[in-house]
């Protein structure tokens, strides 16, 4: 009876949680498309923390103040930057070796372990746990450390390609599970969350679902902890839509993979599962490849900030998956245009044949009319002067091909294709604006009237390049500046993103210093790069003559 009652009242949750999940899922994307748009915002906040506690840590008086703020610096790039936490976590341990406090040796090196568990350094991690002195442990430490050995066994067990190792590895984690849950108190957030992990790991997804309700209300909105458990509920019903095949458990599940990655960005954590796991749900369910990929796209940026390899192997399937979808929509882009082709071409013949009839009538008319025949004295007088004048542009063009026949074979090969590879869009727009304009389907017509496309490859061009740039030489702006006479700085007007100059030059520090070549990438005219580098160079610091080779020197480890 008392199990009766459980499954009703689970069967009114499950209907009113989908209802809502109905009503709020188009405006919850639209609130993660906004987060994902200001991400850069919430992620300035981290940083403006982060640079407040770097502050406090460069003015420790002490060891014991070093180490406070070593720690705080360490939870704040715990989920920011995985190499920078690592850090100052052996900061921490360094400290509490000086102070000779083995109970902050404890703390760090348990936290050490927690972290390289959490990011897929495993042997690392092992190392670590197994130098912990136990008896420094509290209750509360105790159960970070049984969560942490747990949650590394569990991860060597499903990462080992080996079936015996894995085997031990999930027993292992199984053990350790059991001790976790006798220190755990039931009521609690932790204890809930666990047990209702391992219901779902059990496929009793009913019971699992109930635990994770007790997890919800256990956890606060807008924390690492609603996050985590808000995935792990997706987990539950990504099974239930696998089981049942119903679309309302698929749209629960992107619901709550919602929620969970607009908590990350918002918390500005890089550390993140949900939004990929989101990308991956669409490509599957809703065949929606386009916001899967930029969804993707935004996760690996977030990914590779937070730099650990165990996520790119994680995502590397999804995004080899997108790019097969995108493969198949080629393709089919390739059938459709070569049938129009054909259509065009049948067109043609058939406007051929029609402007051959019309010509033979009109020399049978022009033999009929004598009247014409001044008419046509004026066109062999017109044709002729077009001939000569053929022949001058012929000659023009034999001196312009011979002028550019001893030009740089090897202009730009990568910028020359991106630029041809946007001209193609636009070509493409033409002929189909064309081929439209002698037919129907006014709607797409009116699409390609517009340059969009080109704007929009031209802009994405320039943001993969400042993108690119401003990784690979992350003080180039700083560096650059610092040649320049004070007062005279350029700085850009968006985050990772160059001006004009400082694209300029930075073509330059790659190596790309013909003004012409320049211009052919950036879409100005030789001359007005010609002007920009001598407006900037005559702000140069020291010798003008000298600032380029500087500028080319900008970011080589002396």
């Amino acid at each position: 009876m008392r199990r009766l009652f459980f499954l009703c009242l689970m069967i009114i949750v499950n209907v009113s949680v989908c209802w809502s999940a109905e009503i709020n899922l188009a405006m919850l994307y639209r609130q993660l498309d906004a987060a994902i748009d200001s991400s850069a915002y919430y992620q300035k906040q981290k940083s403006d923390v982060i640079r407040t506690l770097n502050r406090q840590y460069d003015s420790a008086r002490n060891d014991q103040e070093q180490y406070q703020f070593a720690f705080s610096l360490y939870r704040e790039y715990a989920t920011f930057v995985n190499d920078s936490a690592i850090h100052y976590l052996q900061v921490c341990m360094d400290c509490a070796d000086r102070l000779g406090r083995q109970d902050l040796k404890t703390q760090s090196q348990l936290a050490m372990a927690c972290q390289l568990a959490d990011t897929g350094f495993y042997p690392e991690a092992e190392y670590h746990f197994k130098a912990i002195d136990m008896s420094q442990l509290t209750q509360e430490m105790m159960i970070t450390y049984l969560s942490g050995r747990k949650d590394l066994y569990g991860e060597m067990g499903y990462y080992s390609h080996e079936k015996r190792l894995s085997s031990q590895f999930f027993k292992r984690a199984d053990v350790i599970r059991d001790s976790l849950f006798n220190l755990l108190p039931p009521e609690s957030a932790e204890y809930v969350g666990l047990r209702s992990q391992v219901l779902n790991n059990q496929n009793q997804l009913d019971e699992a679902l109930a635990y994770s309700d007790k997890w919800l209300q256990l956890v606060k909105p807008n924390t690492r902890q609603y996050a985590i458990m808000a995935f792990y509920r997706s987990e539950i019903y990504k099974k239930k839509a696998v089981n049942s095949g119903l679309q309302s458990d698929v749209e629960l599940q992107q619901y709550w993979l919602i929620r969970s990655a607009l908590t990350d960005i918002r918390l500005a954590i890089m550390d993140q599962g949900a939004l990929w796991s989101l990308a991956n749900s669409l490509i599957e369910y809703d065949g929606d490849l386009d916001r899967a990929y930029r969804y993707m796209d935004f996760s690996w940026n977030c990914i590779s900030q937070f730099s650990t390899h165990m996520r790119s192997w994680q995502v590397s399937p999804i995004l080899t998956r997108i790019n097969d979808q995108y493969k198949n929509s080629l393709h089919q882009a390739n059938t459709n245009l070569r049938f129009t082709v054909v259509a065009i071409s049948l067109l043609l013949i058939g406007l051929l044949i029609l402007l051959l009839y019309v010509q033979k009538k009109r020399k049978q008319l022009a033999i009929a009319r004598n009247e014409l025949k001044t008419a046509n004295d004026e066109l062999a007088l017109l044709n002729a002067q077009l001939s000569e004048r053929n022949t001058d542009l012929s000659e023009a063009n034999r001196q312009l091909n011979d002028s550019n026949r001893v030009k740089d074979v090897y202009i730009g090969k990568f910028l020359s294709i991106c630029s041809e590879y946007i001209d193609k869009l636009d070509n493409y727009r033409i002929k189909i604006n064309r081929k439209l304009k002698a037919g129907q389907q006014n709607d797409l017509l009116r699409m390609t009237n517009s340059n969009q496309l080109k704007e929009d490859e031209l802009k994405e061009l320039f943001d993969n390049f400042d993108d690119v740039f401003l990784r690979l030489f992350p003080t180039f702006i700083r560096d650059f500046n610092a040649l320049l006479r004070p007062g005279e700085e350029i700085y850009p007007t968006g985050n990772n993103r160059l001006n004009t100059d400082l694209r300029i030059f930075a073509l330059i520090r790659l190596g790309i210093d013909e003004s012409s070549r320049i211009a052919e990438f950036l879409r100005y005219s030789p001359n007005s790069i010609y002007s920009y580098r001598t407006r900037i160079k005559n702000k140069a610091a020291g010798n003008r003559d000298d600032f380029e080779r500087l500028v080319k020197e900008i970011g080589i480890e002396g």
